[in-house]
């Protein structure tokens, strides 16, 4: 039987438990981060170049290989290599006394020609003469006059093989047909030229004016066929476009030329189709074989920017994350164009509306909320 003086004790114990349970730490649990802050801004519209970027190379207007024509030695040679030279230049002579000799023996064939064409005319007279007193046949007429034909025809045989000869004579001179620039390798005195063809002795490369090539994509080749009704560049009163180059280490389009031809064929292995553009070069800036970034100017053309460090690539192409009035990222795929003074054309996949993701990129989540403000730090 329990004692009424115990129930007080244990009524206390039990009120001590009791605070003390009360005491105890509650258990962890997971608070989720708060949503990262990104800025955002829109697109811009704006007015921009209509322009293809492609790469391209240089070439020389005109490029000669000046090749011996007649056989010989070289006798002296009056250029050095990398020279510049003018059209009529006198580059190198060929020993000339073969041909001269050759020169010497046409012309004597050639008077002996006119001798006997000059005899065979005399001939012809007399026997037309005689023919009226019936004091020679016909046919003795009909002969002196082949004759003399014959002659003729080896007159100017003979003729023909004077001028052949002074040919040769003269191109013993071997002359610079353009202005421009020898190449280094040149051929050397006395060494044999043209014995079994036409020998190689340099290179003239004309550098007042160079070609710029590169293709065009066929797609591309066109749409911008369908828009100028097939018509080229500088037909029908059409402007000649300008084409801009930048060199190797150049960040800028800082040569200037015009759109010159194009190739009138397809290439079907590449699909590609050969462009011409030429540029003044009085200053030197371009040599023949550059490997150049080429911008053809078509236009001008409305288009929506960004910048470009907010659009990402991944396996599946380009994107950009959007924000949307709920304020959850989403990416949005796009289709982009050039970059212009670090703005991205955006061809397709976003509005002028859409709150794109500029600054804090790296910690987006597609489909997670975040805190987006504009540059100047206030609510979008």
């Amino acid at each position: 039987m329990i004692e009424l003086r115990s129930v007080p004790h244990c009524v206390a114990v039990v009120a001590i438990v009791l605070a003390l349970a009360g005491c105890e730490e509650p258990k962890n649990a997971y608070v989720p981060p708060p949503p990262p802050d990104v800025t955002v801004a829109r697109p811009a519209k704006t007015t921009i170049d209509d322009a293809l970027e492609l790469t391209g190379f240089t070439r020389g207007a005109e490029a000669v290989e000046i090749r011996a024509r007649v056989k010989g030695f070289i006798e002296r040679k009056l250029v050095q290599g990398g020279e510049r030279v003018n059209p009529g230049d006198l580059l190198f002579t060929i020993d000339p006394r073969t041909f001269e000799a050759m020169v010497r023996q046409a012309e004597a064939e050639v008077a002996a020609a006119k001798a006997a064409m000059n005899l065979a005319e005399v001939t012809v007279a007399r026997m037309q003469k005689a023919r009226e007193s019936n004091a020679v046949s016909a046919q003795d007429l009909d002969k002196a006059i082949a004759e003399r034909d014959a002659a003729l025809a080896q007159v100017a045989l003979a003729d023909a093989g004077l001028q052949s000869a002074r040919l040769d004579l003269e191109f013993t001179q071997v002359r610079s047909p353009i202005a421009g620039r020898v190449s280094l390798k040149t051929i050397d005195v006395g060494q044999l030229v043209g014995a079994n063809d036409a020998t190689l002795l340099a290179t003239v490369v004309r550098e007042d004016k160079i070609y710029v090539n590169y293709r065009v994509d066929e797609r591309q080749v066109i749409q911008l066929r369908k828009a100028n009704q097939n018509k080229r560049p500088g037909e029908d009163g059409r402007p000649a476009l300008p084409v801009f180059v930048a060199l190797n280490g150049e960040s800028e389009y800082t040569h200037r030329g015009t759109f010159r031809n194009a190739d009138n064929t397809v290439d079907p292995t590449t699909g590609t189709l050969g462009v011409e553009a030429e540029f003044d070069n009085a200053d030197g800036d371009l040599l023949p074989g550059y490997f150049v970034r080429v911008k053809a100017l078509l236009g001008e053309r409305e288009a929506l920017m960004v910048p470009d460090i907010a659009v990402m690539t991944d396996q599946t192409g380009r994107f950009v994350y959007v924000v949307d009035a709920q304020g959850i990222a989403q990416r949005r795929d796009v289709v982009v164009g050039p970059v212009v003074d670090r703005q991205r054309t955006i061809e397709s996949g976003l509005t002028v509306d859409d709150d794109v993701v500029v600054n804090g990129i790296m910690r987006v989540r597609p489909g997670s909320p975040v805190v987006a403000k504009k540059a100047d730090g206030s609510p979008r």
